[in-house]
């Protein structure tokens, strides 16, 4: 059976605290995700439980009968390192490569959706590809990776990036319940 995943990163966000939300840019590259996402039948989305990760989410399905399935492990905790030389760094990345793997190890074992999206962060995403064979080097915001499972065997499909790029600033917030209804 083909089971095809959609890995994608969060959009843009207001600040670097950790519950920071997602800026206009940000909401811009949901909303064109939604586009990318619209025909692909997803099923059942899980994702970093961090607001700005669950608000793109709730915006690129568009569809409130779909769940969202928050997961502590999709958090994000590299931090950009995830290429080291030191034994220190590359200890913590490795510790979080089977963390973020040991997710996915249990939706492949545990769910029996056809079409599943995952919600999440850079170093999360890049996780995620590296678990299915393919390196990936810099994880734009809202950029998503279609990679499919047949028969055991990981094949990329496609990578999908919004062209939307906002200013390195990050911009006023924007309530969210405004554009999540």
């Amino acid at each position: 059976m083909k089971r095809n995943f959609y890995f994608f990163r969060h959009g843009q966000r207001n600040g670097i605290d950790v519950e920071s939300t997602l800026n206009y840019t940000g909401i811009s590259q949901a909303k064109k995700l939604a586009e990318f996402l619209i025909d692909k039948n997803i099923e059942v989305v899980y994702s970093s439980p961090l607001k700005r990760a669950i608000d793109t989410a709730k915006m690129a399905i568009n569809n409130t009968n779909i769940e969202i399935i928050p997961d502590e492990r999709l958090i994000e905790t590299a931090f950009g390192f995830w290429y080291s030389d030191n034994d220190e760094k590359q200890q913590r990345i490795t510790e979080n490569f089977n963390r973020v793997k040991s997710c996915l190890d249990d939706i492949l074992v545990n769910d029996t959706h056809t079409n599943i999206a995952i919600a999440s962060h850079g170093g999360v995403t890049r996780a995620l590809c590296w678990a299915c064979g393919y390196k990936i080097g810099e994880i734009k915001h809202c950029e998503c990776f279609h990679l499919a499972l047949d028969n055991g065997k990981w094949n990329f499909i496609e990578r999908f990036d919004t062209k939307i790029e906002g200013p390195n600033e990050y911009l006023v917030t924007q309530d969210m319940s405004q554009v999540c209804d």
